[in-house]
């Protein structure tokens, strides 16, 4: 016996009724495991689990080009140095709309040309003397790895 092929409009409305509904609901589940699966987070969004503070001796260069008269994100620059990577996100945060007293400035690198090393952060707090000119009080770098327990958040831990 052969199985006969029954077209949609000759089937009894009852069972139309059941596959539509059966449709509906194969549709709504593929969407939710669809939707289900979490885009991966911009390293800004990444937590920081610690951050290693970095010598005054290591951004010589900056500081002098902040007593000089230098703007925070110059500063901020010159102390990250060259970038090689394929993205680089840059935040400056600023206390004191139209003259400020305090500048954050945070580098965050991605893609960088490590097989271990992901992505890196550095953040630079910069303050403004009674002078004017702008000093860096603080500067912070963690990192992110491409693998281990160091993935999807930044962290001061070795990169294997």
């Amino acid at each position: 016996m052969r199985n006969a092929e029954v077209p949609f409009a000759a089937m009894p409305k009852g069972t139309r009724s059941i596959m539509l509904k059966w449709i509906l609901v194969l549709v709504a589940l593929t969407a939710a495991s669809a939707g289900a699966k979490e885009t991966p987070k911009s390293l800004v969004q990444w937590p920081v689990a610690a951050a290693q503070v970095v010598a005054a001796t290591a951004y010589r260069d900056a500081a002098a080009a902040a007593s000089g008269g230098a703007e925070p994100l110059e500063v901020a620059l010159k102390v990250v140095g060259a970038f090689e990577g394929s993205t680089q996100h840059v935040i400056q945060t600023n206390e004191g709309s139209e003259a400020p007293v305090r500048s954050r400035v945070t580098v965050i690198r991605d893609g960088l040309l490590d097989d271990s090393i992901r992505g890196e952060r550095w953040d630079i707090v910069l303050e403004r003397g009674a002078t004017g000119a702008w000093a860096i009080k603080e500067v912070k770098r963690a990192w992110s790895c491409r693998r281990g327990a160091a993935q999807q958040r930044f962290a001061t831990l070795k990169c294997l």
